[in-house]
Parts: structure tokens; sequence; C-alpha cells
């Protein structure tokens, strides 16, 4: 697991985790919405300023990150089977069989915040998430700068996956405003790794 540094508040925003310089809390949404999202978020993932699972915590007020992973060598509580087994909880997972939405939508949603191994890793060593209906999404069709490289097809940032999440089940209205953060989010990093014009 790679180590970060603390960050430091006088070259980063403590919120946001980002440059002082690009800081996006000024702009953040207030995306309200019908569907709860449980963002499992792994241990390595939690100070990475590139790290969109804490945007989607801060832009929806109907989101929460649990802290996963890590092995034996960290003491977490477990995960809550029963809040992951109650009536209409759903998996945001990219293999298998999509469930079909035909009778009820979701009333949550978990979102696995990691690295595809990662993900992958925590998904088999977590027997309550193999039964849970999954919400499969389609690849991306639009070309877009990205905080990381996807190895896959299908990749996309966990902001990406909730906002493409959104759009089927709540509209595509829903999920414009975390579409535009994540857009903004890579273009001032952009800025500040390669220059550009300024915002």
């Amino acid at each position: 697991m790679r180590a970060f540094k603390p960050r430091n508040s006088n070259t980063h925003c403590l919120r946001c985790l980002l440059r002082r310089e690009i800081c996006i809390c000024p702009i953040l949404p207030n995306v309200q919405t019908q569907t709860e999202f449980l963002i499992l978020r792994h241990l390595s993932e939690a100070e990475r300023p590139s790290n969109t699972g804490r945007l989607i915590n801060l832009a929806m007020p109907n989101a929460q990150i649990i802290s996963w992973g890590g092995g034996t060598r960290v003491a977490l509580s477990p995960l809550d089977d029963e809040m992951l087994q109650s009536p209409g909880t759903w998996l945001l997972w990219p293999d298998g069989p999509d469930t079909k939405r035909d009778l009820m939508p979701p009333r949550r949603i978990v979102v696995l915040d990691a690295t595809w191994r990662q993900a992958r890793r925590l998904y088999h060593r977590t027997p309550t998430l193999w039964s849970l209906p999954r919400l499969v999404l389609p690849s991306p069709e639009r070309l877009r700068n990205r905080l990381r490289d996807q190895h896959r097809a299908d990749g996309m940032s966990t902001l990406e996956a909730v906002a493409a999440s959104l759009a089927l089940i709540e509209g595509a209205e829903v999920a414009e405003p975390l579409e535009k953060l994540y857009d903004e989010v890579v273009r001032r990093t952009r800025v500040l790794r390669w220059g550009a014009k300024s915002f």
C-alpha cells in the first residue's frame, strides 16, 4: 500500500485534498438524489488527491463513505452485513448479468472505490456482496481526459461511475452536475501540471 504524506494546509485544501490553487470546494454542486450511495473506499485511496469518491461524498448529501480494505493489518470495523442485505441494495459492478430494473429501482447502490485489482480482491473477500443484484454500466461512449489512466475499455473513475448510475436510475439531468464536476477537476489538474489558460 502506497503511503501519502500528510497534507499541508498551506498548500492543500484539507476538505477536497486538491492543491489550494485548484481547490474545487467553492463550486461543488449539491446533488439531491432519491438513491443512496454507499462508497466502500479502500484505505489506500483515502489520501489520494485523485480519489473522486471523496467528491461524491462532498457533493451528494445522500452518499456515505466507509473505509475498507487493508487486510488484517488494519483494525477496521467489519462491514454491516445487515445494511448491505437490506431490500433495494444493489452492487455497482462491471461484470456479470445486469439485473433487470423493470419492477423496482434500487434504493441503495454499493460502490467499490478502489483500483480494479483492489476492488476484485475486496469483492472476493466479502461474500455478502456476491448475492446483491448488480447494476452493470455500459462502457463510456465519449473520450474524455481523466485523472488516471484506465486499463479497461469500461474503466472509469468512481465519480464517473456514480454519475452514469444516476443517469440510468434518475435521469441525465440529475447526473449532469457530477459529470461537469469531474471534467472541471480534470481540467484544473491539467492546468496545474502542464500549464494552460487559468480558470
